[in-house]
């Protein structure tokens, strides 16, 4: 019974070893089965062999060059890249067919278009540079880019700024993640905060200017509190929001609020006017 297991065990050794250098040696020998044979079935063998390789591998590598044949002309496919990865939009070609709507992305990476809208003039240089785009527009473009991983077929990455030529992340891309990872920090700390303090009743006439208010569901929330209006100053944030503060909180210190003008301590709504 040893024998027979120390056999079996050699056998599965020998297996092993072979499927290595099977794996490794590939094209040498296949190459040497087709000169030595000259059979047109090992030719065919071959090319089996190297089109199943690809297909497992599920994605291809695509220069810009590449990229831009396919642009839906002359019945190609259409491809368009987003953060460098690619993707199949042939069955969408009402939208980005030749002459439709949203051509301009057919064969290029146009990541930044889809924040600013620009479809006028595409510049290689500028036109898949995210890295200068704000947070939330980081967040949007991400959305963008799981959209179509859902909708349409995944086909590979464009050798450039977000991947190298063995398609391996470049540094650029390493340093779009950490941004975006930034910026899910970001909203998820500004989720929890209007939780804390939650947005006030806004509305606007002519007459009296803007009107801002607290009630027990203002700002989506639903809870046994009214609160008080203030302003309150987001950290990275270009103005204030209007949130509805606790008799507890007025004068925390976890973040920057600050009273409206000619508006009372304990007021639940306040009026003010932009010049």
């Amino acid at each position: 019974m040893l024998e027979f297991l120390k056999h079996l065990f050699r056998l599965q050794f020998l297996l092993i070893v072979a499927a290595v250098l099977t794996g490794v040696y590939y094209n040498q020998l296949i190459n040497w089965i087709t000169n030595k044979t000259g059979d047109p079935a090992s030719e065919s063998l071959a090319v089996s062999y190297e089109n199943s390789q690809e297909l497992s591998s599920g994605e291809q590598l695509f220069t810009r060059d590449e990229l831009a044949k396919f642009n839906g002309e002359n019945g190609t496919p259409i491809y368009l890249a987003i953060i460098g990865t690619v993707f199949d939009v042939s069955k969408g070609i009402k939208h980005y067919g030749p002459g439709c709507s949203y051509n301009f992305f057919a064969g290029r990476d146009a990541s930044v278009s889809f924040i600013n809208g620009e479809f006028e003039s595409y510049d290689v240089g500028k036109a898949d540079d995210v890295i200068s785009l704000k947070s939330n527009d980081l967040l949007s473009l991400e959305n963008w880019q799981q959209f179509y991983r859902k909708e349409y077929k995944y086909k590979g990455k464009l050798i450039g700024r977000f991947y190298d030529e063995k398609g391996e992340p470049t540094h650029y891309h390493w340093k779009y993640l950490a941004l975006l990872e930034q910026a899910k920090t970001a909203k998820a700390q500004a989720e929890q905060l209007r939780e804390v303090y939650p947005d006030c009743n806004i509305e606007w006439s002519e007459e009296r200017g803007t009107r801002v208010w607290c009630t027990k569901s203002s700002g989506g929330k639903q809870r046994e509190w009214v609160g008080y209006p203030r302003k309150l100053f987001e950290v990275g944030a270009n103005n204030f929001r209007c949130a509805c503060i606790q008799e507890k909180d007025l004068d925390t210190t976890d973040v920057m609020l600050k009273q409206y003008d000619d508006c009372g301590l304990r007021a639940y709504e306040c009026y003010y006017k932009v010049d």
